[in-house]
């Protein structure tokens, strides 16, 4: 695809004219999304930098495309010489001012064949020129002469006063919701007021009135800081969402309106336009072209067969004052098949209508992988799940997805199409899928091109995953994404994180932070898995079980770490847990919220807390009892449901020491039934000494706890400082006995979850080699070749990038102690090849079948020695069947 821009004038016969003060500026991006697959993006911005207006100008594109390559295809022709194009100004009445390009014979050349099926390529105009002063509804929205230049107009209350101001100003209302929607969903109509600057209805003060900068000054999010010029005072402002500039449908677009076939070479007449004025004054041509008034004379016929084509697709005539601005904008669209590259289309339209605010992924995760015998580990970060979505403002983080691949590209799981069987659709199908336990579940209600994003099956979240269907040798491409849920009320469909491994010119790979390659196989012999010790609480006085399991020995170094709790300040129960590098001081991880023992928490350094803590704070009834003294009733305590369980607030949570006498120590507080009376006990926190107020239910009259039925309901305020009380525990007469007198002391223990201030530490053994240990395995599994023979090729053989022919071939001797020497032999004793351990942990030494000269082995028997130091030797043999 080649492509160039122009602009054309009346006058473009005079040559002498340069220097016209204008200047154009190109900007562009690529986005993949699911709901249209792979768009770039350009944008060409035109400025009148003169002293002159002028009133007639044309500005388009030039483009050059080869579908299918520039090679011979299969069906006998060039590929650059079967090409078509043509455009398509609407569907179904919705403009599209799309032009495209197809293949005729649909089969071109890749680099896995020369019959490849070829789709659709495509520009479409996102943005063009409005024309404000001609007294037409040139984009047929219903809104005649909009712009994106005027101040806020007339301000208009009330909902039947703003149609009847609607109809006044000459909108076509049933145009208008066609475009738009219902008039009693836009965002103007629903608040009652109106400013008629805003011809689209979709400014707010509550939501727009921002001020130039476009953000509030108390929006955290962006941390503005300060108001600026505008910001709610009530009107529309430039650089306010909603409002000119920043609303593409304020602007009476002229879109698509001329299109020229250029035949470059074919078997028949060809055009030969060219851009510099010679005999056959192309540039004047074209501008008459594109500037008539009859619309079947500024678009071509576009039926031609076999031809090396070129188009150009122009916009015009427009009028540019001085000092003015004016946008194009266009989708580089792809699509399968012509009704594909329009539904592409389409959904880019409606994200660049709604000023980019389309469904945004959350953000990738950092994923790590450890392989061993037969198995690979992955491990993942926490951060796209505290993401929020730029547009609704919501954390709709809903789960992950794993893809395998034994190709970089990803090829593997790409079998899902859509529903007219083009595609493939998304990433693919995934071998694993976790997501959160919140009840999204099954198939989302929003589908693209036919197929509905599967969310889920409520299963829980993980940040681990191990894959025990591998095959030792072969190479792995793993990719784990994160997934949201989507919106309705936005009309996205669930937006996933693509997989973008990219290739270097001799067939590298670049990963993105959420793709990994391994190759598993065993260990070296000798191998020993790095180890954590078992955590010991340094502060705090939480209940629970902390323990770390170890799941990538690679990674895992000598050291000493800390896992630390967090939680705001009037909560009991920790929110999160941090792991952090004691000797540093360095958080390895932050935001764990996996307390309930599932495994499934963040990992770094290869390291995984297990935390398991009660859910809320509970008496325990085998702790509590009396302490001193020999009363005989038996007391038990239970938690009182009036106040959340987890409020942190005074006397709570901790002990509760209750002290008897047979005099009166404190009096009750009165409630419906009891009323306040003289006791023979009093209640303190043992950490404390916060005197609990209590309620009594003295059924004897004998003023403490002697009689089953007795209780005394402790009471706390709902918050420091707060003067109202609230039940809190209950100590109650289970069974009868001695009553309690001076002299007898019980205490309730109270168990809390790990909070604030609980803190446990471990430590870390790295991964090693026993000398020993390696001696016992190396006898125990001599070293061996795989594949033994070697037939023509290996299984996990890489393929041959960008070029025909067969790639890389590869044995591997397995079992090879770390730092061994590997030689090859022929069966007459010739020197071969040398080959060494690279001091890895991983047990094997790969061979490309190429000698000490660089050249391809023949086929025959071979015989390979092994020698490792401290360790032993070992002699085999081979096969090579090529």
């Amino acid at each position: 695809n080649y492509y160039d821009a122009f602009a054309f004038f009346p006058d473009s016969r005079d040559r002498t004219r340069r220097g016209l003060g204008l200047r154009v500026e190109v900007r562009g991006f690529q986005w993949a999304n699911p709901q249209a697959q792979d768009v770039i993006f350009y944008h060409y911005d035109i400025v009148n930098e003169s002293t002159t207006r002028y009133d007639d100008i044309v500005f388009g594109l030039y483009m050059d495309s080869g579908v299918g390559g520039s090679q011979i295809s299969c069906d006998g022709v060039a590929e650059s010489d079967d090409d078509n194009a043509r455009f398509v100004r609407s569907v179904d009445g919705r403009p599209i001012d799309l032009v495209y390009t197809w293949d005729e014979n649909g089969r071109g050349v890749s680099l896995r064949s020369n019959c490849e099926p070829t789709g659709y390529l495509g520009y479409a105009y996102l943005e063009t020129p409005g024309d404000a002063t001609d007294g037409l509804d040139n984009d047929d929205d219903g809104i005649t002469d909009e712009r994106r230049d005027n101040d806020a107009g007339q301000r208009v209350e009330g909902q039947d006063a703003i149609r009847a101001a609607m109809l006044a100003r000459g909108y076509d209302l049933a145009k208008f919701e066609a475009e738009y929607g219902p008039l009693e969903t836009r965002p103007a109509y629903v608040a009652g007021v109106w400013w008629t600057g805003d011809e689209d209805l979709d400014w707010t003060a509550a939501f727009s009135d921002t001020g130039a900068d476009g953000v509030f000054a108390d929006d955290v999010t962006f941390g503005s800081g300060t108001a600026d010029d505008g910001e709610r005072d009530g009107r529309p402002t430039d650089g306010e969402p909603n409002f000119n500039q920043t609303d593409i449908t304020e602007s009476d677009q002229i879109g698509l309106t001329g299109f020229k076939l250029n035949r470059i070479a074919g078997a028949g007449e060809t055009d030969g336009v060219v851009f510099f004025q010679g005999e056959q004054r192309w540039p004047e041509r074209l501008y008459e072209q594109f500037s008539d008034p009859d619309p079947a004379v500024r678009f071509d016929p576009t039926i031609v067969n076999n031809y090396n084509v070129g188009f150009l697709f122009a916009s015009g005539p427009f009028t540019l004052d001085v000092g003015r601005r004016e946008r194009f904008s266009l989708a580089l669209a792809y699509g399968s098949n012509l009704r594909d590259l329009q539904d592409n289309v389409e959904v880019v339209q409606s994200i660049y209508d709604a000023n980019y605010q389309f469904a945004t992924p959350p953000p990738q995760p950092t994923v790590q992988a450890f392989a061993e015998d037969g198995r690979v580990t992955l491990t993942w970060d926490t951060r796209a799940e505290r993401s929020v979505d730029p547009v609704s403002n919501l954390n709709d983080f809903e789960g992950y997805r794993i893809y395998r691949s034994t190709d970089p590209n990803f090829l593997d799981p790409q079998i899902i199409l859509d529903g007219r069987g083009t595609g493939p659709l998304g990433n693919g199908r995934p071998v694993a899928q976790f997501d959160l336990a919140n009840g999204v579940r099954g198939f989302s209600p929003l589908a693209v091109s036919g197929v509905q994003y599967y969310l889920g099956d409520d299963t829980g979240i993980t940040h681990r995953w191990t894959d025990t269907d591998v095959v030792n040798g072969q190479t792995y491409y793993y990719a784990v994404t994160a997934y949201d849920s989507g919106s309705e009320t936005f009309n996205f469909y669930p937006s996933e994180n693509a997989i973008t491994v990219s290739r270097t010119l001799r067939g590298g790979t670049i990963l993105p932070p959420n793709v990994v390659q391994v190759r598993p196989n065993a260990r070296v012999p000798g191998y020993v898995a790095a180890t954590a010790s078992a955590p010991t609480r340094v502060s705090g006085t939480g209940t629970g079980t902390v323990n770390v399991g170890v799941f990538n020995s690679d990674l895992v170094p000598e050291g000493r770490y800390r896992i630390e709790f967090q939680a705001p300040p009037d909560s009991v129960r920790a929110r999160t847990y941090s792991l952090v590098d004691a000797e540093t001081g360095q958080p390895l991880f932050e935001g764990g919220v996996d307390l309930d023992g599932g495994q499934s928490g963040p990992v770094a350094r290869g390291l995984q807390p297990d935390v398991a803590t009660p859910a809320r704070v509970a008496a325990d009834p085998d702790a509590s009892g009396f302490t001193a003294g020999t009363a005989g009733v038996t007391l038990a305590g239970s938690y009182q449901t009036a106040l959340p369980n987890n409020l942190r607030r005074p006397g709570y949570p901790e002990d509760v020491v209750v002290t008897f006498s047979d005099v009166p120590l404190s009096t009750s507080r009165p409630a419906i039934g009891q009323p306040a009376r003289p006791a023979k006990l009093r209640a303190v926190g043992a950490d404390s000494g916060f005197e609990y107020p209590f309620q009594f239910r003295d059924t004897d009259g004998d003023g403490t706890l002697s009689a089953v039925g007795d209780f005394v309901d402790l009471l706390t305020p709902e918050a420091a400082g707060s003067a109202r009380l609230r039940p809190t525990w209950r100590i109650e007469v289970t069974a009868a006995g001695r009553a309690p007198t001076a002299g007898d002391v019980y205490r309730l223990v109270v168990r809390a979850p790990f909070g604030a201030g609980d803190a446990f530490e471990f430590t870390t053994t790295p991964a090693r080699v026993d000398a020993a240990r390696a001696q016992d395995e190396f006898e125990a599994q001599e070293p061996y070749v795989v594949p033994n023979p070697y037939v023509a090729a290996a299984s996990f053989e890489p393929e041959r990038f960008a070029t025909a022919g067969r790639g890389p071939r590869r044995i591997e001797f397995r079992a090879i102690p770390a730092g061994a020497t590997v030689r090859v032999y022929t069966v007459t004793g010739d020197l071969v090849q040398t080959l060494r351990h690279d001091g890895m942990t991983t047990g094997v030494v790969p061979w490309d079948l190429r000698s000490k000269d660089n050249l391809e082995v023949a086929p025959g028997l071979y015989i390979f020695h092994v020698s490792a130091p401290d360790v032993g030797e070992s002699t085999g043999k081979f096969a090579i069947i090529k």
